[in-house]
């Protein structure tokens, strides 16, 4: 069996281009090693999940989109689909002109600051171009791609879907969520059709539009896609639903990845699963010792809260993922402690089966129907299915003990009531390979990190650099070990020269051209705001109220 990878993207904004390069290099490092004369099919490697956030979510599904039908496209370093996207195609001048090709009247300043239209064109050109000839063309499946690929992308509903829980001794409390998502399972044979992929752009749009920046966007849900327990009846299935940015609420959506792994997996075969984080901001703190009451104003408040915000939503799945880590690895121990009790005599199998029986009584009573029979479950588990999960997975220990014997039942009954007694029976040992990166060796972090849109030197610096930190993982020695990712048989094609100039761009470093034509776009939309919220607005008064204020304003967030 080839090992399965499952990648999660970051949202990034314009460090999408960071996100871009790493993908790029894993991608082709993988193509390479597969094709390898010396890999055998145990040694292959798959991507067959994909998650992302924002940014992350428009990189992931246009990952799965090319992967799956259009492999050929990916020509070489800087020639392929992601630099074409987060290099070449997305820049301020894009995102400043509020013009639709389609409508002769601009994109309003009361929905957002940038243009949204940019960004629909290159996902439309991108995610379902491919339809507009006939005949559609064959699929070309990458080397590195499972036959089938599992996407996840996060999104943020401003309208929110209700959940009812019933209330002693009556009545009920509604809990309304915001975090939402979309998960779609993906083929080279059943899913190369237009109305999967507009579905899909049009929720990876929605998943990147960044608050206020980028307009909401619409989209149409139905009623199964929300599998958790307890919703409340719809008025209408399918619903539209308005949202923004799926990173406000879950920017790293490794938890979502799991899932999907599960329903592939059904937790076995863990020993070939193996998990890729893909992030801009991995190595930066964002406490700040210096904030004190006597500086929040409006404007330090804001800016501090935006930072408090967005990154409670970084790194959650993360730091979950090592706290289930840790809980496995001491379980694992327990397990090999046990198994040395009973191999000795100190532990005596028949008393300790007994035991376990007892309590897994306890814990599986809660009774569910399949079919015609009535069955102790755990979640979606029966005990016949949560014992033969424990065999397969603590194999070596029950070989030891001989499998079949009344030894390793006792040990395989023990463990499973410790695991699920630690709520760890859905749970998985995860091996995750990170490529983050400090933000002081970016171009493009500052103004939360739209600075990479001022200029294509910076989108280049950090793709290179993306490029760079990837190569990093993909070539450790670590890799190397038993029971990893690798070794990875691949040979890194050139890369352009970093600028080091460009590491930790600030605005106030900009050359005085390019900040002028930030600040002409930012007055101009502000000039339009104001006009749209109270109707006409005299060229003087742009200049008298507008221009001041702006300026003021525009100064201030230089310096800062």
């Amino acid at each position: 069996m080839p090992k399965r990878l499952a990648i999660t993207i970051a949202g990034a904004v314009s460090l999408g281009s960071y996100e871009a390069g790493v993908l790029s290099e894993v991608l082709d490092a993988i193509h390479q090693h597969n094709i390898a004369p010396g890999t055998s099919d145990d040694e292959r490697i798959v991507v067959d999940v994909l998650t992302g956030a924002s940014a992350g979510a428009m990189a992931a599904a246009i990952v799965a989109k090319k992967m799956l039908y259009a492999a050929d496209q990916f020509r070489g370093p800087y020639d392929n689909p992601l630099y074409d996207v987060w290099v070449k195609r997305i820049d301020l001048d894009g995102l400043l002109d509020t013009v639709d090709d389609k409508s002769p009247e601009s994109e309003s300043a009361l929905r957002s600051i940038f243009s949204s239209n940019m960004v629909e064109r290159i996902a439309g050109d991108t995610l379902t171009a491919r339809y507009d000839a006939d005949p559609v063309p064959p699929p070309v499946t990458h080397m590195a791609a499972a036959r089938s690929i599992s996407l996840g992308m996060t999104l943020t509903n401003l309208n929110g879907v209700d959940y009812g829980y019933d209330m002693q001794p009556s009545g009920k409390f509604i809990f309304t969520r915001h975090e939402d998502q979309m998960t779609r399972v993906l083929s080279v044979e059943g899913t190369d059709k237009r109305e999967v992929w507009e579905e899909i752009r049009d929720a990876a749009v929605a998943s990147g539009s960044y608050p206020l920046a980028f307009r909401a966007k619409e989209l149409e849900r139905r009623r199964a896609d929300y599998t958790k327990p307890n919703l409340e009846p719809w008025v209408d299935d399918p619903s539209r639903f308005t949202y923004t940015d799926g990173g406000v609420l879950q920017n790293e959506p490794l938890g979502m990845a799991k899932k999907l792994v599960n329903e592939i997996d059904h937790h076995r075969n863990n020993d070939s699963r193996f998990f890729l984080f893909v992030s801009p901001h991995g190595k930066n703190s964002t406490a700040d010792s210096s904030f004190r009451e006597a500086n929040a104003d409006y404007f330090h408040m804001l800016k501090r809260l935006a930072k408090v915000l967005l990154g409670q939503s970084e790194f959650q799945d993360w730091v979950t993922a090592v706290e289930v880590n840790e809980q496995i690895a001491l379980l694992d121990a327990r397990a090999t402690d046990l198994v040395e009790k009973l191999r000795s005599g100190e532990l005596k199998s028949a008393s300790l089966k007994r035991t376990a029986d007892g309590l897994l009584k306890v814990l599986f009573r809660q009774p569910a129907r399949i079919g015609t029979r009535r069955v102790a479950k755990i979640g979606a588990e029966t005990l016949a299915e949560a014992r033969a999960r424990i065999e397969h997975q603590y194999k070596d220990e029950i070989a030891i003990l001989g499998a079949g014997s009344f030894s390793a039942e006792a040990f395989r009954d023990t463990v499973l009531a410790l695991e699920t007694s630690a709520n760890l029976g859905d749970r998985d040992y995860m091996r995750i390979y990170g490529i983050a990166v400090s933000e002081d060796l970016l171009a493009g972090a500052e103004l939360s990190g739209f600075l990479g849109f001022f200029d294509r030197r910076y989108r280049d610096h950090d793709y290179d650099r993306g490029r760079m930190v990837a190569r990093g993982v993909l070539t450790d020695p670590m890799l190397n070990e038993p029971g990893e990712l690798g070794p990875i048989r691949y040979t890194p094609t050139h890369t352009h020269p970093i600028d080091s100039s460009l590491n930790g761009l600030l605005l106030s470093h900009l050359p005085s051209e390019e900040q002028q034509v930030f600040r002409d776009g930012m007055k101009r939309r502000v000039n339009e705001m104001v006009r749209d919220l109270i109707g006409l607005w005299s060229y003087p008064a742009d200049v008298v109220v507008i221009d001041p204020v702006m300026n003021a304003i525009l100064n201030h967030l230089f310096r800062e």
